[in-house]
């Protein structure tokens, strides 16, 4: 390429300006790549969050220049994994960490050398940095390192390894099945149940899984594939199965739910098996926004049915 195009936004977890490019200008085989564009991601199962679309064409074996160090993804990994940390304290939530975590990730790109040779500055920015923690320095230290260590020493690991323009393609299309699935599933709930707040939730995540679905189209074809609409037959059959339950269940609203949140589980297993796929760093942008999204929901889902459960 002549030209390349990056679109920087300000970090949404951070805040730090440049720290997570909603867009990047991709290297690919054969020179050919698509400037990433800004969009809105729908979540799957739930609230459209904003995003990053990049519109890639052509081949993309190759290597690219791209941020390697993630926040979304170094915060979500901290989050499912920081209570089997030696240096965790029980009974202490993941927002006491989270600030020495966020200042180890994102300091990567500040302070190199050893450990020992740049704790003095993140002892200096913790004050800063803390965010209300209750955590001393002498505590959250632990948990900057390890984010810092992690971080560090995939640096010099090439973000863009290479990739498989057909493999792509299948991953992103398991991603518009799972989102046709939800479509699907989450009209028939709205059918089903009989409190008009929860057919407008269930009706919206059903209109929010068509438009995660058509993005996902999009970059599809823009890869030169062709999109399957059908949804896959494990979905169908599972669809079946949320009419004929809540038919037997007298149409229980509560029943309907329970389906949704299996739906959610299921949906999430996807995410995350595609998120270990190698992709382009603007698809997977998009992925792990989706993927946000369809955590929401799952929640927003539970907590439907659990206060369904207590008023019952």
């Amino acid at each position: 390429m002549n030209d390349k195009t990056t679109h920087l936004n300000l970090d949404p977890i951070t805040g730090e300006l440049g720290a997570h490019p909603v867009g990047t200008g991709i290297g690919a085989a054969g020179g050919a790549a698509a400037g990433a564009a800004l969009g809105m991601v729908g979540g799957p199962v739930g609230v459209a969050i904003g995003g990053v679309v990049g519109a890639v064409a052509g081949g993309l074996a190759g290597k690219g220049a791209a941020e390697v160090v993630n926040p979304t993804l170094e915060e979500a990994y901290w989050r499912e994994n920081y209570t089997r940390e030696p240096y965790y304290r029980d009974g202490f939530a993941f927002d006491e960490y989270a600030p020495a975590y966020r200042l180890g990730f994102n300091g990567q790109s500040r302070y190199s050398g050893e450990w020992s040779d740049v704790e003095p500055r993140f002892a200096s920015d913790w004050g800063t940095a803390s965010a209300g923690s209750a955590l001393a320095w002498s505590e959250a230290q632990h948990a900057t390192r390890a984010a810092w260590s992690r971080v560090t020493q995939t640096s010099t690991a090439s973000p863009w390894a290479e990739i498989d323009n057909d493999d792509v393609i299948d991953t992103l299309q398991d991603l518009a099945e799972c989102c046709k699935d939800g479509e699907y599933g989450f009209r028939e709930a709205a059918e089903q149940v009989k409190r008009q707040d929860l057919k407008t939730v269930l009706t919206q995540r059903a209109n929010d899984c068509q438009t995660a679905a058509q993005e996902l189209h999009e970059q599809i074809h823009a890869l030169g594939g062709t999109p399957d609409d059908s949804g896959t037959t494990a979905g169908a059959v599972h669809r079946g199965w949320v009419a004929v339950k809540t038919m037997f269940s007298s149409y229980d609203d509560k029943a309907v739910l329970d389906e949704c949140e299996q739906g959610e589980d299921k949906a999430l297993a996807t995410y995350r098996k595609a998120l270990k796929q190698p992709m382009p760093v603007a698809l997977q942008h998009l992925v792990e926004r989706q993927m946000q999204g369809v955590q929401r929901n799952h929640d927003q889902i539970k907590q439907l049915r659990d206060s369904m459960a207590l008023t019952s």
